[in-house]
């Protein structure tokens, strides 16, 4: 029994995390914490220089009053399975409370602004000596030494920094694409909680706190494949290959434009047979006897004539079909989805469940992003332990200051009258 009761436990169950992120890169940080059970509470303040932008961001889910900051569905998505709290941290009455918070916590997580947290005086030495245990997770686009320490930052900078950006799209003299929306805070977010379950881990076997000093500039390194070693070993430098494999004889290897507006599939042949393959399924066409396509050396060093020939053919075809039909043959092919088809056509993420329905107070129920794993006997939530979706604005100011901290009823009201919370 006692061991089946230890399985249901939530992995970080018992782990408090204040949360002082903001946009994307740092609240995707704490959101996995909060799905692995830890206790996240969002520090948040409602002035126009201080809130979260995301909240404002479109779309909205319809309804609710004009100007409401708890509708975003970006918001929503971000941030499900937290507390939230409002607090003023620009007065010295605030900022104390949050120092009684920081005293029964277990991490902080932040990515304000470098120095912000210093001219608050609330820096990791300062909260070390209230929390000698604390784990504080500061992401900054630049990290906090060296030349560039002091300097602002979001995701798309910190993106074209690292290279990213310039390894992203079409063949010159096409311009870099980038990476579409911000990816590199979403992958910033994902090592900032490894980095942070890391610490916790150390935690456990030392008894010791930890500062961690991560830079979004470095993680879009770490994610930039082999170019950087490419270019310490063979001092060749990045080049932007498009959809192709510029380092196989792979072709056509890319992305196609299929019947519609915007609609497009994605073919990788790898072997004569696969191309085989395709030519039987497209009909045989005339053009596909030349003796450039017979082998992958000659398809590769023609690659920009056969991908004008297969879009000529994959542009009248229905792309969910031709997928079916080549995949079928042994082709490796599949739809370039859009956000809709994820959510509305595609059997395989109905079937794992990934979009999960949470209500959130002022939506009520709105399906938001799963988590994209499954785990045996270790149950992880989406909605985090209030089971639901991103708090509304300061929505758990009497959880968190009447059954945490203990203040009585009076004192949050003359609280929140003074505008400190």
């Amino acid at each position: 029994m006692a061991q089946s009761q230890a399985a249901r436990r939530r992995p970080l169950e018992g782990i408090r995390v204040i949360d002082l992120t903001r946009i994307v890169a740092g609240p995707n940080a704490t959101r996995l914490l909060a799905t692995m059970g830890a206790e996240v509470i969002r520090v948040e303040w409602h002035d126009d220089r201080a809130i979260d932008l995301l909240r404002g961001v479109r779309p909205s889910v319809p309804g609710g009053e004009p100007g409401s900051l708890n509708r975003s569905g970006l918001f929503n998505n971000i941030n499900p399975g937290k507390y939230g709290i409002t607090l003023n941290l620009n007065i010295p009455q605030g900022r104390e409370l949050f120092k009684r918070l920081i005293a029964e916590a277990s991490v902080l997580c932040e990515n304000y602004s470098p120095g912000q947290m210093d001219r608050w005086e609330l820096g990791y030495e300062t909260l070390r000596e209230i929390n000698p245990g604390l784990i504080y997770l500061q992401i900054t686009g630049m990290g906090k030494s060296g030349t560039y320490k002091d300097y602002l930052s979001v995701g798309p900078t910190a993106q074209g920094l690292s290279g990213l950006t310039h390894m992203s799209g079409s063949p010159e003299p096409m311009p870099p694409a980038g990476w579409g929306y911000s990816y590199l805070d979403h992958s910033t977010g994902y090592y900032g909680a490894m980095l942070v379950l890391t610490a916790l881990l150390q935690r456990r076997r030392t008894g010791q706190g930890c500062y961690i000093d991560a830079s979004q500039t470095e993680v879009g390194i770490m994610v930039s494949g082999t170019a950087t070693l490419a270019a310490q070993v063979t001092g060749t430098p990045t080049e932007r290959y498009g959809n192709r494999m510029h380092a196989a004889t792979w072709a056509p290897h890319g992305a196609y434009p299929c019947r519609g507006t915007d609609e497009w599939i994605t073919i990788a042949v790898q072997t004569d047979e696969q191309w085989q393959a395709l030519v039987a399924e497209i009909g045989a066409p005339d053009w596909a006897r030349d003796a450039r396509w017979q082998t992958a050396d000659g398809r590769k060093a023609h690659e920009d004539d056969l991908d004008r020939l297969m879009a000529q053919f994959t542009q009248s075809e229905d792309r969910y079909d031709l997928m079916s039909r080549l995949q079928k043959r042994g082709v490796p092919a599949g739809i370039v989805q859009k956000s809709v088809d994820r959510f509305t056509r595609d059997p395989q993420l109905q079937e794992r469940g990934y979009f999960v329905p949470l209500p959130q107070s002022e939506i009520g129920i709105w399906p938001i992003e799963g988590f994209p794993a499954k785990f045996q006997n270790m149950p992880v939530a989406v909605g985090g332990l209030p089971g639901r979706g991103a708090p509304c604005m300061g929505e758990d100011n009497d959880y968190v200051y009447r059954d945490i901290l203990g203040l009585t009823s009076e004192e949050i009201a003359a609280l929140r009258e003074d505008l400190i919370i």
